[in-house]
Order: structure tokens, then sequence, then C-alpha cells
């Protein structure tokens, strides 16, 4: 698999690179990418020195956009408003070949999973969030954004645990998309910084329009003296996320019809409903190997809401109400690590 093991640990040490560097940023990203070594964190001094932002990326090794953003803010050499501090959190997963194309270093070690600093707390893993959460303490930030990619095609939104107007202003920097959201993976924007933090979800990992919501997104961020503007009531808010995932020893497949190979088969086209409101009744795969369908649709409370969700008739399963689906995707290794899909109930 991708994901196999090829580093035996990361890098133990944090390296700061405060200025001036911009004459060392080499134009090319990929050229940059394959200079840092571990845990990298860049940092800007603003017109107000007694503010900083931080903005976090490359979490996942293979979500580029935030990274490409990063790479063209700072050979652009922009004065920011206030610090900024650009941490780079897994550069080693992104460099390994072909660059962009690994989630994680570990096989199944998912670093956004171990903010949750008691699990497995000796692993490298988890010594690396530590480290992450250590660089965004120390600079006391008055925000902190998350830049990420979606597993599937998919339109730009942000996500947060909170719906307070700071965070809402901050996610509208991005994208006017949120998902409001109680489910708890692990993952650092459920730290408590005292400072409003969102993850915000760029779109497709190879599609131009990410790079440019992450570009764009952060040049405001960067150049606003005030990024609490009041923008909270222009932002659409779906609540209330259900995470369906497979039930564990499931074969997943992705196909027209139902695969003789696979447990379940998921449309091959499962990725084109992030784009749109789906529709009570919408065919979105094919069981009939039972009556009760091998999957789970945990709740913020951590309940099974999948008979809400999904009905299973002839073999064929169906959305049972109109839902709105998020981070769909056709990638095997993320579906069966990670999840499905997430969806919030809209009718």
């Amino acid at each position: 698999m991708a994901s196999v093991l090829v580093m035996k640990t990361f890098l133990r040490t944090t390296n700061y690179i405060q200025e001036p560097f911009n004459s060392d940023i080499h134009s090319n990203p990929l050229a940059f990418l394959r200079e840092l070594n571990g845990l990298t964190i860049f940092d800007v001094k603003g017109i107000d020195e007694t503010r900083t932002r931080v903005i976090t990326t490359l979490i996942h090794g293979n979500e580029p956009s935030g990274f490409i953003a990063l790479h063209q803010w700072l050979i652009a050499k922009v004065k920011p408003a206030v610090n900024i501090r650009f941490i780079v959190c897994n550069p080693e997963a992104a460099k390994l070949c072909p660059e962009f194309s690994h989630r994680y270093l570990y096989e199944a070690q998912d670093l956004n999973r171990y903010f949750d600093l008691s699990k497995d707390p000796k692993s490298c893993i988890s010594l690396r969030a530590k480290q992450i959460i250590q660089a965004v303490r120390e600079v006391n930030p008055e925000a902190i954004i998350d830049l990420h990619n979606t597993s599937g095609s998919s339109p730009a939104f942000g996500v947060s645990v909170s719906d307070n107007d700071k965070v809402l202003d901050l996610i509208s920097l991005f994208t006017n998309k949120v998902i409001l959201t109680g489910l708890h993976v692990g993952a650092i924007m459920e730290q408590d910084f005292s400072a409003p933090i969102v993850t915000i979800e760029c779109g497709g990992a190879t599609e131009q329009l990410s790079h440019q919501v992450a570009i764009a997104g952060v040049g405001k961020y960067t150049s606003n003296d005030c990024i609490f503007d009041h923008h909270a009531d222009k932002v659409d808010i779906h609540r209330f996320p259900c995470r369906v995932e497979l039930k564990p020893e499931i074969i997943l497949g992705f196909g027209d019809y139902a695969l003789l190979t696979a447990d379940i088969t998921v449309r091959t086209d499962i990725e084109r409903l992030n784009q749109q409101l789906t529709p009570a009744g919408e065919l979105i795969g094919w069981y009939n190997k039972g009556d009760n369908l091998p999957l789970i649709a945990k709740d913020e409370q951590g309940n099974d809401q999948l008979l809400q969700l999904l009905t299973l008739k002839n073999g064929c399963i169906y959305t049972k109400q109109s839902l709105q689906l998020f981070m769909a995707t056709t990638k095997l290794d993320i579906a069966n690590n990670d999840c499905l899909f997430y969806a919030t109930i809209e009718s």
C-alpha cells in the first residue's frame, strides 16, 4: 500500500525558520518541500508585532493546497498585518514519492487523529502532535487556521466545533459553507487554544480551484488588520453531521453495479454528491448479503443514526431523506481506515 512505513521515526526536533529567509525560498513548491526536514515553522513579523495568527498545513501529506498557499505567500515577500506563524506539520509524509500522494507516514496512523494526547501517548505520531500543540500555544495566537483538502472532489467548506461569530468570521475568509460538529476524532481543531480555531477544507487535492481558495484565504487572513468583521451572517451552516463508517472486516468496492468481490459496493461517482444536496431516494450503492447494512453512522453523542440516513431495498442502498454529503471519497484506504463520508440531514 502507498502508506506503508518507509521512514522509521519522525524527526524529534522542531525547526524554527525566521526572517530574513525569502531569498532562500525555492521558486518551485516541490523543490521547497524537499528542503524541509521534520516539523518546520516559519515566523514572519507583522506591522503589529503584539499579535500573532497561526496557520497549520500538511497535517495530511496528500493535501497540498495549504502548503502551496504558504509557498506562494513566502515568495511574494508580503508584510502581514500581524505576526504570522506557519506550521508545516508533516512534510515527511508529503515527501514520500510521488510527492503529495501519502496521507500519513505510517499505515493507518492519521496525525489528525492523535491530537487527543491520551491516544498512544508514547508513540512518534503522538510526539509530533504534542510538538504542534506546543508550537501553537507558545505564541498565544488570536486565531488558528488549519488548512486541508477533501478526500475526494468537493467544494470548499469550513469545519468547527463552535458556532461563535469569530469562528464563522474566520471561515468566511475562505468559504461561505460551514459544518458545525460535535464529533470528536482527535483532530487539532478540537483542542482548546483559548482562541478561535477552524479547519478549512479547500476542496479536492488535485483541483486548481482548491489551491486558489487557499491562496486567496491566506491572503485575507494575513493582510487584514481585523479578521473578526461580522461576516458570520453570510455563511451557510450545516449542523449535526453523522460519520458513516464500515463495520469491521467488511470488504468495500466501488462500481457501477454490485461487485462479486466486495461485501458492499458504493457507486463510482459518489464524490459527485459532495457538490449538491442529495434528495431522498438517491442510489448510493449495493448490498445483498443480508437485511442490515454493514455500516455505522455515529452522531455527536455516539449513537448510530444509520436508519435515519440510509435504507436497503432489493439489494440497493438509498438515501432515506434529503442529505448533504461531505468528504465522500472513492479512495479505498481512506474509506476503509477513516470513513465513507459525513452527512447532515437537510429535510
